[in-house]
C-alpha cells in the first residue's frame, strides 16, 4: 500500500513550483538595510529548514514588512519543500519533520493561500490551481507519512480531505479502500467493508485524466472483485455498485451492502416463516438434504419402514397426508408424484394392487406412505402405499385396485371319485 500511496504523491507533488510567483512581483520594498539582509538570505536559502527559520526572524523583527505577502508565500513553499522531502522516505526523523511541515501547512493553510498572498501577476485561475495542487500535496504526504508511521486511521483521513479538494482523484479512492481494508484486517472488526468496497468501485468509475490506467487498474478492479466477493458471497450487484460509485467521492449515509452472513440470516428467517407456513414440504425437504447428503445411505437406514408423514407432535405440525401432482404411472402398481414442484417427480408410491384405469397427470392427490427405497440423481423416495381406501385421496372416482388373479388348479376328471371307486369294485 505504502509504494501505491507513493506513486500518487510523486505525481502531485510540486515543490518548487511556488517559486516563481514569489519573487516575480514588483520590486521589493525593504524597510530598512537589515530587512533587506534577512529577505535577500531567506529568499536565497536553498535548505528549507534553514529558510524556515530565516523567515522566522525577519517574521518577528519586521511583521508589519511590505513584503508580508511574499514572505508568507515563501514560508508556504519552504514548508512544502521540508514536507515534501518526506516523501518515499523512511527514516524516522525525516518523516517526523514532514509531518510537522504539513500539519502546520494544514492547520494554516488559509493564511497561506488567502488571496491577498496572491502575486499580482497571478491570474485568478492560476492562484486556484496552486492553491488546489499544494493542498492535494499536504494531505496526500501527510497520507504517506502516516501509512510509513503504521498509522492507518490518520492515513485514511488525509485521503478523505484528498478527495474533499479534488473527487476525481481514482488514485486516492483506491488508497482509502485499501487501507479500511488494512484496518479491518489488523483489528479484525469487518463492519466497515461496504465502505471499503465502495470506494474501490468509486476508483474504476472515475474517467477521464485522473482515472487509474495500466496494471493500477488490473490491481484496483482485482481487489474489488476479490473483496468483494469473499463479503457478499457472489458478484450479483457489483456492476450497480460500480455505477452508484459514479455519483460521488464519498459513500452516502447509511451506505451499505449486504455480507454473505447477513444475506444467509435473511434466508434463515424467510425459510423458518416458510416453514411454519409449511410445515409438510418443510419436513420433506429436511428428509431430502439428509438423503442427498454424504451421509445419505446412513441416514436412510434410520428412515426405512417408517411412516411420512410422521405423526402429530412438537417437532412435526404438519397434515396427516402429504399434497402432490402425479407425473406418471411407470408400471400398473406404481404412480410417480410431485410432492416439492419437481417436474420428473420426487415420490414414487407402490401398491401392491394393480391400478385399474388412467391418472391423468397433474392430478392434485394426497397420500401417506412407508419408507421403502429411494435415489439420489435424480432424487425419488418411494413409498409404500399400504392401504389404497385411506392412504391416497383426489384419485379419479373411476380408479380401482384390482388384486392379482389368483391360478388355482383345476382337479383331474376321474381320479379320487366316488365313481372311480365303484369302478374298480
Amino acid at each position: 500500500m505504502l509504494n501505491r500511496l507513493s506513486r500518487l504523491v510523486a505525481g502531485i507533488l510540486i515543490a518548487g513550483s511556488l517559486t516563481a510567483l514569489v519573487w516575480a512581483q514588483a520590486a521589493p520594498a525593504w524597510k530598512d538595510q537589515g530587512e533587506s539582509d534577512i529577505g535577500l538570505a531567506a529568499g536565497n536559502e536553498k535548505d528549507p529548514v534553514k529558510q524556515l527559520d530565516l523567515l522566522k526572524k525577519w517574521e518577528q523583527q519586521y511583521p508589519e514588512s511590505a513584503l508580508k505577502g511574499q514572505r508568507t508565500l515563501m514560508t508556504a513553499q519552504a514548508l512544502l519543500a521540508v514536507m515534501g522531502g518526506a516523501y518515499a522516505k523512511t527514516d524516522p526523523a525525516v518523516l517526523a519533520a514532514g509531518e510537522k511541515a504539513g500539519k502546520q501547512l494544514e492547520d494554516h493553510f488559509n493564511e497561506y493561500f488567502d488571496n491577498s498572498v496572491k502575486p499580482a501577476q497571478a491570474t485568478a485561475d492560476q492562484w486556484a490551481a496552486a492553491r488546489k495542487t499544494s493542498e492535494m500535496q499536504v494531505h496526500l504526504v501527510l497520507a504517506y507519512i502516516a501509512q510509513a508511521e503504521k498509522n492507518d486511521a490518520g492515513a485514511e483521513a488525509e485521503l478523505k480531505k484528498v478527495l474533499g479538494v479534488d473527487p476525481t482523484q481514482a488514485s486516492a479512492s483506491y488508497q482509502l479502500g485499501s487501507t479500511i481494508i488494512h484496518e479491518m484486517a489488523v483489528s479484525k472488526d469487518l463492519s466497515r467493508y461496504s465502505e471499503a468496497l465502495y470506494d474501490l468501485a468509486r476508483s474504476l468509475s472515475v474517467t477521464g485524466a485522473t482515472a487509474l490506467q495500466g496494471p493500477t487498474r488490473m490491481s484496483a478492479d482485482s481487489a474489488l472483485k476479490k473483496n468483494y466477493g469473499n463479503y457478499h458471497g457472489s458478484t450479483d450487484g457489483l456492476e450497480d455498485l460500480t455505477k452508484q460509485a459514479s455519483a460521488s467521492a464519498l459513500p452516502p449515509s447509511g451506505f451499505h451492502i449486504e455480507s454473505v452472513v447477513e444475506i444467509q440470516a435473511a434466508k434463515e428467517k424467510d425459510h423458518a416463516a416458510w416453514a411454519a407456513a409449511h410445515p409438510d414440504l418443510d419436513f420433506w425437504e429436511t428428509i431430502k438434504g439428509a438423503l442427498t447428503g454424504a451421509q445419505g445411505d446412513t441416514y436412510f437406514a434410520n428412515v426405512k419402514d417408517v411412516g411420512f408423514p410422521p405423526p402429530a407432535s412438537d417437532t412435526y405440525k404438519g397434515p396427516a397426508m402429504f399434497h402432490a401432482k402425479v407425473v406418471s404411472q411407470p408400471t400398473t402398481k406404481q404412480i410417480l408424484v410431485s410432492v416439492d414442484n419437481v417436474p420428473t417427480g420426487d415420490a414414487l408410491l407402490k401398491f401392491d394392487d394393480n391400478i385399474k384405469g388412467e391418472i391423468p397427470a397433474g392430478t392434485d392427490i394426497q397420500f401417506k406412505g412407508v419408507v421403502d427405497a429411494y435415489t439420489k440423481e435424480p432424487y425419488v423416495l418411494t413409498l409404500n402405499i399400504q392401504e389404497p381406501k385411506t392412504d391416497i385421496t383426489g384419485l379419479p372416482d373411476d380408479i380401482k385396485f384390482v388384486p392379482d388373479a389368483a391360478a388355482k388348479p383345476k382337479p383331474a376328471a376321474g381320479r379320487g371319485t366316488k365313481a372311480g371307486t365303484k369302478k374298480a369294485q
